[in-house]
């Protein structure tokens, strides 16, 4: 009777230990949290609403979860300079609730027009390159045909220059007068020797 019961006290020991170590480890696995999307929520002293209410705390807000308790449904977490509390576990969820995204996609936005911007200031100093190119070409275009004018103009000039010159009178006697005494002086050069390689035959 009395190994009976003393295995029952042993038993019930043993299931005392085991339910306080599993509480215990419960509160001391820390992870990060937010509470969701309520408007606030009341935080208590302890894992019930039958604790004072020490405070409330913002939807959205960023919290560290510090375990739960299974018989009432409440969760204590860490907020605000290491303050502690009790909230129903309903209230806490570990990913960003709506609030958070909201400023998520607000840091996203900014940063996706900061880009933009970017990209528009570097298309306008395209588009100016490339206009001034586009000037820069068409002044070079008119230079090449004021210059290719010019050498139109300057050839016709060449040519009637050239065509005058030999119109007139002046020129032209000249000329004959010239052509006439060089053949007065190379003719009796050539003629001589003809003459002597006559007589030596």
């Amino acid at each position: 009777m009395f190994r009976l019961i003393k295995s029952s006290l042993l038993v019930l020991f043993s299931a005392c230990w085991l339910a306080y170590c599993g509480s215990a480890a419960a509160q001391t696995e820390s992870k990060p949290a937010f509470i969701s999307d309520a408007l606030f929520v009341y935080l208590h002293s302890g894992p019930s609403n039958q604790y004072r209410i020490v405070g409330t705390i913002n939807a959205g807000q960023s919290v560290t979860y510090l375990g739960e308790d299974a018989e009432t449904g409440y969760a204590q977490i860490q907020y605000e300079d290491n303050k502690t509390g009790w909230l129903p576990k309903e209230h806490v969820t570990f990913s960003p609730g709506l609030v958070s995204q909201l400023e998520q996609l607000k840091a996203e936005y900014a940063d996706h027009n900061e880009k933009i911007m970017a990209l528009e200031q570097q298309r306008d100093e395209l588009n100016s390159q490339l206009n001034q190119a586009v000037a820069e070409r068409q002044t070079a275009q008119e230079q090449l045909e004021q210059a290719n004018r010019a050498y139109e103009q300057l050839t016709v000039q060449l040519e009637n220059t050239q065509s005058s010159i030999w119109e007139k009178p002046m020129v032209l006697g000249s000329l004959i007068l010239l052509a006439g005494l060089l053949f007065g002086l190379i003719l009796p050069l050539i003629l001589p020797k003809k003459r002597n390689n006559e007589r030596w035959m």
